[in-house]
């Protein structure tokens, strides 16, 4: 099961501040994975943690930027 990560952010095509999702990482699967192929696998695992596509927004699904709270 893949997860979700959340925050707020703004999305450019819908012009306003939204909620927006970018998918997570199985760390688990990621580690056996390596483990079984014996370190062939730790490049697409690098790939996958750097989360390529990046931030997307919740409701038309366009590129967003995550806003930093602080």
């Amino acid at each position: 099961m893949a997860s979700q990560q959340e925050a707020a952010g703004y999305c450019r095509k819908c012009g306003t501040n939204v909620l927006v999702k970018r998918p997570g990482t199985n760390h688990v699967l990621h580690l056996l994975l390596s483990i079984v192929t014996m370190g062939f696998w730790l490049p697409i695992w690098i790939l996958v943690s750097i989360k390529i596509g990046g931030w997307r927004c919740n409701q038309c699904g366009g590129r967003a930027k995550r806003r930093i709270l602080g």
